[in-house]
């Protein structure tokens, strides 16, 4: 029992890292995604260079998000408008009118004006009230179809044009009494009518959206059917079009499956396999070629830590919404550990997390790509770290290479910029922003770890600063 405790405390540095290596090793493979993957890689535009592929089992084509942006856009394009319809409007309004013309009536009005003038006023009436009368001003498409509820009960359709605005009311009564030749009782008449007009259609906002969102989830996100032992695509072939949304269809499906205890068992052991193979990796190359930091367990635990809050930025960026991952700043990283330790260990443990990484975001190709460029990109930009000029260059810079890498591999894709996004920069440039927070990071780990990095000694060291004066 002695020889056990004591080789326990003769090893206690080397059992911790191995406690650090498996509690890093949990912690990531918990937070990862616990579906398959699909075993195929493809890029729009590439060759196919698997082997030809025929369907493992059937399954729907989805709709590209184009496509379905697009059903959208036309359904809210060509929705009809409600309005409720008081139809005993017209008869009120006719009875007003029939008093108004008593009163003339008594101010000598001759008969015989009085009677045509009556009936050109009563065909005003029904002009107006041919639709309706809104009863507010909608800017709505002249030709949109609408739909006239009288009592909440469907009566007639028509277009928008064809309903009476208030601001038409006095055009359409000097029209048809210059046509009546009583041109002379226009301001009489106007007067009459603005004060008997009772508005009777109002728009009925919340039926209309009811509507609109009922037709919008009723929208079907796939098309076609791919059934059982289909070819899908034969090796060599462009993978573009049609082809490359069944690709993504069967993509989808396989990782979406229902798996069975068993499969999911052998996800979870495959991910530890490879996650733990990589962290191993780095403790190799810290007991190999960084010797003083590996046999250190406070700077060993401070590496992890930071790989470890990588991975668990970039898997919540990526469940909440994948499109964002290129806001995580991923530099950070490499710029830390090269102010604390050298360029060498950041960029190795950059790689490492790329790595980790790669297994959980959509076109991994690419994020790695950009991700081990704008590492490699860091290492060799940043320097004197302690002075914000020079960060803000260098963040410039790292900026300017993600947006170049992204650009370039979206032409690749797609052949053409016709189709681009500009707006995907403001992603980059976010990053930017985020990693210019390394400094007061760099200056919180010092606090944290009780280590001491480059920024803190070239700033001490630096003949020009005020406390050396």
């Amino acid at each position: 029992m002695k020889n056990f405790t004591n080789k326990l405390y003769r090893n206690h540095s080397l059992i911790y890292k191995l406690l650090l290596l498996i509690g890093s090793t949990i912690l990531i493979v918990y937070l990862f995604p616990k579906s398959g993957r699909f075993k195929y890689n493809f890029e729009k535009g590439k060759p196919w260079q698997s082997e030809t592929l025929q369907a493992p089992f059937t399954f729907a084509i989805k709709k590209s998000d184009a496509e379905v942006s697009e059903e959208k856009n036309k359904i809210k394009d060509n929705a009809e408008y409600y309005f409720d319809r008081d139809k005993s409007a017209k008869a009120n309004v006719k009875e007003k009118l029939k008093e108004a013309f008593e009163h003339l009536e008594k101010d000598s009005l001759q008969p015989t004006a009085h009677t045509k003038l009556y009936g050109v006023c009563n065909n005003i009436i029904d002009e107006l009230y041919t639709f309706g009368v809104l009863s507010e001003s909608l800017n709505f498409p002249e030709d949109r179809t609408v739909v006239i509820l009288d009592d909440k009960a469907e009566t007639e359709t028509t277009k928008f044009s064809n309903l009476t605005k208030q601001s038409e009311v006095s055009g359409i009564i000097n029209k048809r009494l210059t046509e009546a030749n009583l041109s002379s009782f226009s301001n009489t008449i106007t007067s009459i009518f603005f004060d008997i007009v009772e508005p009777n259609l109002v728009y009925n906002k919340a039926l209309t959206e009811q509507v609109i969102n009922d037709a919008l989830d009723g929208i079907s996100y796939t098309r076609g059917i791919i059934e059982k032992q289909t070819l899908i695509i034969s090796k060599g072939e462009v993978v573009q079009g049609d082809k490359f949304q069944i690709l993504k269809s069967l993509e989808s499906e396989y990782e979406n499956q229902a798996w069975t205890k068993s499969n999911y068992n052998w996800i979870i052991l495959a991910y530890t396999v490879l996650v733990a193979l990589a962290l191993l990796m780095l403790l190799l190359f810290l007991r190999k070629y960084r010797l003083d930091i590996f046999e250190n367990n406070t700077k060993v635990t401070f590496i992890f830590f930071n790989i470890i809050m990588m991975v668990v930025i970039t898997t919540l960026v990526v469940n909440y919404n994948s499109k964002f991952i290129y806001v995580v700043p991923i530099a950070i990283l490499p710029l830390v550990l090269k102010a604390f330790f050298d360029a060498r260990l950041g960029l190795f443990s950059h790689v490492i997390t790329v790595l980790l990484l790669g297994s959980i975001v959509p076109n991994s190709y690419e994020y790695m790509f950009l991700q081990i460029i704008a590492g490699i990109v860091t290492i060799l930009t940043v320097s004197e770290l302690y002075k914000r000029a020079n960060l803000f260059i260098s963040v410039g810079q790292i900026t300017l290479v993600y947006i170049i890498a992204y650009f370039a591999f979206f032409v690749t894709h797609e052949g053409s910029i016709d189709n681009f996004k500009w707006e995907n920069f403001i992603w980059f440039v976010l990053c930017g922003f985020a990693t210019l927070f390394v400094q007061p990071l760099i200056y919180a780990y010092e606090k944290m770890f009780g280590l001491v990095s480059d920024v803190s000694l070239l700033e001490l060291s630096d003949t020009n600063s005020k406390l050396l004066k």
